[in-house]
């Protein structure tokens, strides 16, 4: 990393933090006294402060939420380094594939509603994919359910998509065109049989939506997930006027650091990316997030969060990344990761926007486990609260 843009790094590593509990829908821009903070969360924050200004990542939030509470959030660093932007607990971040679990639960309601059946045959809605073979030349079935825990032997990326996701001429594209060119692809392996993670499901999948729902795939996830969750600030389509607060996606290539995503509000966006499109903010998917530890039913039903919640293949529920003692998680490519665990009903989330796994991977590894600690059973006063 460049020795100056660490100095600016460290200059610049504005903290903007909430230390008491705050309810998820209160207004992150008034942080309450902080004479609540749980002290132990000091070394997973410190964590990222140092990340930060050692140069390691541009910015960053984090949040850690317990029981429907904001605990703890902060922003750090800059989220656009060549106009020297801090990042703010305002900042809209590119979630990426955390995308994928909120489009498995727009296709839950329909499951709720029996517009889909989860183990229905693909073809049963998209009938282009009766010519779907295998590399013997056979025909396996793929479900609704194979879509949803990476198990449908669908190939890893959509094939028309360009390298850089945002190139104006994809985005022009629609669901349906992409859905109908993997239905040309070939099955890598028999349905079921294992998981390997793919990009390209999700799309076949948002088109089953769209043709059950009868409207485009963002506004059934706008009205059915979006809305009810209470995440009114969190988009598909990014509005123009919040150009400004939208993020910088940086990427380390080579040992240099370049500008991977800039938002560029000319864009005319049709096609809104199923498996990794959405913008938000960590107080945002935290409201996402607290859907499956609630379990209230006033989002999803008890029968849908269940569902998502078990598991359908090593590592794998419907949606989302299942760990030990069914912690939920997911991860982008832009740098962002978040975890919910039901045990402790805590929630944990760390948003930078940098593509370099050696670096982001094990500081979101490490923000983790210290959040966790913080919360562990050998810490009975910090798990109290």
């Amino acid at each position: 990393m460049p020795t100056a843009f660490a100095r600016l790094a460290h200059v610049i590593c504005i903290v903007a933090a909430s230390c008491a509990t705050q309810a998820l829908g209160a207004d992150p821009g008034k942080p309450p006294p902080a004479d609540r903070l749980t002290a132990s969360l000091d070394a997973a924050f410190q964590l990222v402060q140092d990340a930060v200004a050692q140069g390691e990542i541009p910015g960053a939030i984090a949040l850690v939420a317990k029981s429907g509470q904001v605990v703890r959030e902060a922003a750090y660093g800059l989220c656009d380094v060549e106009n020297k932007t801090p990042f703010t607990l305002r900042t809209i971040c590119w979630i990426a594939s955390i995308t994928k679990p909120v489009t498995v639960a727009a296709a839950m309601k329909l499951v709720e509603e029996g517009n889909i059946g989860l183990d229905d045959p693909v073809e049963k809605y998209l009938p282009e994919f009766k010519e779907q073979k295998d590399k013997e030349g056979r025909h396996p079935i793929i479900t609704i359910r194979h879509l949803m825990s990476h198990t449908s032997g669908i190939q890893a990326n959509p094939p028309t998509r360009p390298s850089f996701f945002f190139e104006q001429d994809f985005l022009g594209r629609k669901i349906a065109d992409i859905a109908s060119e993997i239905a040309k692809t070939t099955i890598e392996f028999e349905p079921g049989s294992q998981a390997r993670y793919s990009n390209a499901a999700p799309y076949v999948l948002a088109r089953i939506i769209e043709l059950r729902a009868n409207r485009p795939f963002h506004e059934y996830v706008q009205q059915t997930i979006l809305e009810p969750a209470g995440l009114r600030d969190t988009y598909f389509i990014i509005p123009p006027s919040e150009a400004e607060r939208v993020a910088v996606v940086y990427r380390d290539a080579r040992g240099e650091r370049v500008t991977f995503f800039r938002f560029d509000p000319t864009w005319k966006v049709s096609m809104t990316l199923p498996d990794g499109g959405l913008f938000s903010s960590p107080r945002e998917i935290a409201k996402f997030l607290q859907i499956f530890l609630a379990d209230d039913g006033q989002v999803l039903s008890q029968a849908s969060v269940k569902a998502m919640r078990t598991v359908q293949a090593p590592g794998w529920g419907l949606g989302w990344a299942l760990e030990e003692e069914g912690l939920l998680t997911h991860s982008g490519s832009s740098g962002t990761s978040a975890w919910a665990d039901p045990k402790t009903g805590v929630i944990g989330i760390l948003f930078c926007q940098l593509q370099n796994t050696d670096k982001v991977s094990p500081l979101q590894a490490r923000f983790r486990q210290a959040v966790r600690d913080a919360y562990s059973e050998a810490n009975p006063d910090a798990a109290k609260k």
